[in-house]
């Protein structure tokens, strides 16, 4: 009946609602482009580091992390561009992003994705 994805979808509104909402178009890479073997799961299971272009204090990149709702696929397949939603852990970082800012994608150190952005919604207000 497809009510475990419902109820995951439902939690992971009410995440949004919370938290805001960040959504992009993905190009996840090939593993022939340094990128992954295997497709990212669609429903809110992978939670790799982005790239938002701020610094360390020691200069290295400042990455902070996501979870990814792929909306229009089961998953997303290396090689691939798909319409995603990101759940950050901490939305503060995340609120000064725009449309059309790129964001990467990273699994450790190595750029796996590369992410347009689209929309960005401040949390609600308690």
């Amino acid at each position: 009946m497809g009510l475990a994805h419902r109820v995951a979808w439902c939690q992971w509104r009410r995440r949004e609602t919370l938290r805001g909402i960040v959504r992009a178009d993905l190009r996840l890479l090939a593993s022939t482009d340094g990128g992954r073997r295997t497709p990212v799961p669609g429903p809110g299971i992978v939670r790799p580091l982005r790239d938002l272009g701020g610094r360390t204090a020691a200069g290295d990149p400042d990455l902070r992390v996501a979870v990814i709702w792929v909306e229009n696929a089961p998953e997303l397949v290396p090689g691939t561009t798909e319409r995603i939603r990101l759940a950050p852990l901490d939305p503060s970082p995340w609120l000064r992003l725009a449309p059309h800012d790129v964001i990467t994608m990273r699994e450790g150190r190595p750029v796996v994705g590369v992410a347009t952005v689209l929309e960005v919604t401040r949390p609600r207000a308690d």
